[in-house]
């Protein structure tokens, strides 16, 4: 930091996911919470209880504050559109969870109103920044598995079972696609922080095992543009699971549950597994410094706007892919937002 103050920090929404966020962020020296607002005051009185900073009585109180110099919003889906156009018109960076917004028309706003403001937009794809995956990322440039051919990937957890009607993941048009937005949405944004944007995606999703709106169950294949070939899984049903397994003609990586390991071939019909070691991350204390440091610098972020667009625009392509019967081009479900990909 040589000697700078942290970024005075903002929190927009303060339930739960904001709560385990911050229990990790808080370790980066760049940032420090200054104050935080939820439309519950009893949630943000909770939040400050245990991280500091002042309760906001509204937005508009949290926004108008001189040591708010950058939001951090972790409310759901559909809000985070409007609480980042009134950020912006405010002078201040913006960090939103992920997906960036439900929409494109949402995620379009929201990346040129920071842009016309002059302020960062940062989005919340933490997985990536974990350490399992920043090893993952030097094997595939290091070429140390060959060739990569083909690529798999889960995340999923059974928290769909104990949604309730009263919870905004329960209701389609808060949360599209269920578990696809919510969780699959993770290994998008990782697999193109290791090969490359998508090109296009086949689906089938499941939508009989649960009582609310959402699809329970969603498959997908990826087509990269660069030809490579994935398949991602995810439900809301069964017990907890998070994997990526990349195939290279070298060598395959398993990483799941803490554990990197590298199946190097003997024979052309069996693999020596090798343990390697992780190297140390806290992935939501990373993101806070990658959003601080962009701020001071002025350069993209990491996980920017557009990176957040392209993760949303698979997940639309797989929505429509399940619905239409037919492969979608990610380009094709974007519509106009794609221009936003080319500039």
């Amino acid at each position: 930091m040589d000697g700078q103050k942290p970024i005075g920090i903002g929190v927009i929404g303060t339930g739960g996911w904001a709560r385990g966020f911050w229990a990790e962020a808080q370790q980066s020296p760049e940032v420090k919470l200054v104050a935080c607002w939820n439309r519950t005051r009893e949630r943000a009185e909770k939040f400050a209880g245990k991280y500091g900073g002042e309760i906001a009585p509204s937005l508009e109180d949290l926004l108008a504050r001189p040591e708010v110099e950058a939001v951090a919003n972790f409310g759901s889906n559909n809000i985070h559109c409007e609480p980042t156009l009134l950020a912006a018109a405010a002078g201040k960076h913006v960090f939103v969870d992920k997906p960036i917004a439900n929409t494109f028309a949402e995620a379009a706003k929201m990346i040129r109103a920071c842009e016309q403001a002059g302020v960062t937009l940062m989005v919340g794809h933490s997985t990536r920044y974990q350490g399992a995956n920043r090893l993952l990322k030097r094997l595939v440039d290091s070429e140390g598995l060959g060739q990569v051919v083909m690529v798999e990937a889960n995340v999923s957890h059974s928290g769909g079972t104990r949604l309730s009607d009263q919870q905004w993941r329960w209701h389609w048009d808060e949360a599209p696609g269920g578990p696809l937005m919510q969780l699959s949405i993770h290994a998008y944004d990782t697999l193109h922080y290791f090969f490359g944007p998508t090109r296009r995606v086949t689906a089938l999703s499941k939508r009989d095992l649960l009582d609310s709106e959402i699809e329970d169950v969603f498959l997908t294949l990826l087509e990269f543009e660069s030809g490579l070939l994935a398949y991602v899984g995810t439900n809301y049903v069964a017990p907890a699971v998070n994997f990526i397994r990349i195939y290279g003609r070298k060598g395959n990586v398993y990483s799941e549950g803490g554990k990197v390991t590298h199946l190097r071939p003997v024979t052309d019909y069996s693999t020596e597994p090798v343990e390697l070691e992780i190297p140390p991350a806290r992935a939501h204390a990373e993101e806070m410094t990658e959003f601080a440091r962009a701020i001071r610098t002025g350069r993209q972020p990491e996980t920017d706007g557009r990176g957040g667009l392209l993760a949303l625009g698979v997940v639309w392509a797989a929505i429509q892919s399940a619905q239409r019967g037919r492969t979608v081009e990610v380009r094709e479900a974007m519509g106009e937002a794609a221009e936003l990909l080319e500039e």
